[in-house]
C-alpha cells in the first residue's frame, strides 16, 4: 500500500538468495512486516468542509516530523468519509477521520460490524455556518424561522403545506428589507451544508405547528431541508461561494464558513442570526447557535500490534500534534481555517485523551 508494502515484499523475496552482510538488511525487512509497519504514511479521510483543517494538521505534523512521509488525505462528503473510516481495519483502510459530525450510533454500529472497535475521539475546536452579504449591501437581522420560510420548498401559513410563494424578504416580516430573496448555499452532502441544515433550517422549522404534528422524524426533516427550486436558491461548491457572492446581485445572501469570512478582508460581512453576530467569542461560547464541533477520530488498532499484525506508525504523534496548543490554542495555526479554540479546560482534556489514546467503544 502506498509503495511501502510492495518494496518490503520484494526485499523479503530476495533474502533467500543473499548471505553475509545482507543478513541485517533482510532481518530489518522481516522485522518491519512482523511489527506491523505495513504502510509508510498515515491515511486520513476528511469531510469536505474539514479538508483545510486536515491539511493544516498534516503540514504541522510533517514539519514536526520531517523524517516521516506526509500523511495522505482524501476529502469526501461527510457520509462517505464516515463509511470509509468505518469500513474496517488493516493496511488498506484509513487510519483517521476528520469531520464536523460526531459519530452517530448508526456509524458506531457500522464501525463495530467491520471490526473498528477502538476509536480515539478528539474535539479539535468549533466551526460555524455564517450568513454573509457582500460589503455595502443591506444587513438584515434574520431569524432561523425567517430563513426557513424564505428557502423552504413548501410552507404552512394555514393548516396545510403549499408551494412557497414569497419573493421578497419583507413579505416574511415588515422589519426586513424589500429585497428579492436570493440565496447561495454549499452543495448538498458537504459538512458546511449539514451544519446549516441542522442548526438553521431545522431550528427554524421545528416551532411550525404543522411540522410538529408529523410523527416520523425523517419526514419532518425532509420538510425542513427540502428547498425551493425556482432559481432563488442556488447550490455551489463551498470554495466558489465567496467569489460568486462578491459578484452577485444586490441583496444576495450566502452561507459560508467562518474561515472564508475572516479571509475575505472585509469583502464579506456577516449577518446576525437570531440576534447573535458570529464572532470568535460568540462561537466559542456557543451563543451563536449555527456552530458545530470538529472531531478527529483515529483507530488505536492501527497504532499498535494486534494479534501480530499492525499497520502504521505515527498515530500517537499525530494525535499529540492535533491536540497541541500550537495547533488548537488561541494563537494556533488552525485559526487559519476559521477554527475557534475550545475553552482552556476542554483543550487540556483533549490533550489527556490524546496522550492516553482513550477509546470510545463501538460495541
Amino acid at each position: 500500500m502506498l509503495g511501502l508494502l510492495p518494496r518490503l515484499s520484494r526485499r523479503i523475496a530476495l533474502c533467500g538468495a543473499v548471505m553475509g552482510g545482507a543478513a541485517a538488511w533482510c532481518a530489518d525487512a522481516r522485522a518491519q512486516v512482523m511489527t506491523g509497519i505495513l504502510r509508510d504514511r498515515l491515511t486520513i479521510v476528511a469531510a469536505t468542509n474539514a479538508e483545510r483543517i486536515t491539511a493544516l494538521l498534516a503540514q504541522g505534523f510533517a514539519e514536526r516530523h520531517p523524517e516521516v512521509p506526509r500523511p495522505e488525505i482524501q476529502g469526501l462528503p461527510t457520509s462517505r468519509a464516515v463509511e470509509m473510516f468505518c469500513a474496517g481495519t488493516g493496511v488498506a483502510m484509513a487510519d483517521m477521520l476528520v469531520t464536523t459530525r460526531r459519530l452517530s450510533s448508526a456509524a458506531r454500529d457500522l464501525c463495530a460490524a467491520n471490526g473498528v472497535e477502538e476509536a480515539v475521539e478528539l474535539r479539535l475546536g468549533l466551526g460555524a455556518a455564517v450568513l454573509a452579504v457582500r460589503r455595502g449591501d443591506a444587513q438584515p437581522n434574520l431569524t432561523s424561522r425567517q430563513v426557513y420560510e424564505a428557502l423552504a420548498a413548501e410552507t404552512a401559513p394555514e393548516r396545510s403545506f403549499e408551494r412557497n410563494r414569497a419573493t421578497t424578504w419583507n413579505q416574511l416580516s415588515a422589519t426586513l428589507p424589500a429585497e428579492q430573496i436570493r440565496f447561495m448555499l454549499p452543495a448538498t452532502g458537504t459538512g458546511l451544508r449539514e451544519i446549516f441544515e441542522d442548526t438553521v433550517l431545522e431550528a427554524g422549522c421545528r416551532p411550525v405547528r404543522q411540522i410538529r404534528l408529523i410523527f416520523e422524524a425523517d419526514v419532518r426533516r425532509e420538510k425542513c431541508v427540502t428547498l425551493r427550486a425556482d432559481g432563488r436558491v442556488i447550490e455551489l461548491a463551498a470554495a466558489e461561494i465567496p467569489v460568486r457572492l462578491v459578484a452577485s446581485q444586490r441583496g444576495t445572501i450566502a452561507v459560508t464558513s467562518f474561515e472564508e469570512l475572516t479571509r475575505s478582508g472585509g469583502n464579506l460581512v456577516a449577518l446576525p442570526l437570531d440576534g447573535v453576530l458570529p464572532t470568535r467569542a460568540s462561537i466559542a461560547s456557543r451563543d451563536y447557535e449555527a456552530t458545530r464541533l470538529v472531531f478527529l477520530y483515529a483507530k488505536r488498532q492501527h497504532a499498535r500490534s494486534r494479534g501480530g499484525v499492525g499497520v502504521v506508525r505515527g498515530i500517537a504523534e499525530f494525535l499529540a500534534e492535533a491536540s497541541s496548543e500550537a495547533a488548537v490554542g488561541p494563537a494556533g495555526y488552525l485559526g487559519q481555517a476559521g477554527l475557534v479554540p475550545l475553552p482552556t479546560a476542554e483543550r487540556v482534556a483533549q490533550r489527556i485523551t490524546a496522550e492516553r489514546m482513550t477509546v470510545i467503544r463501538t460495541r
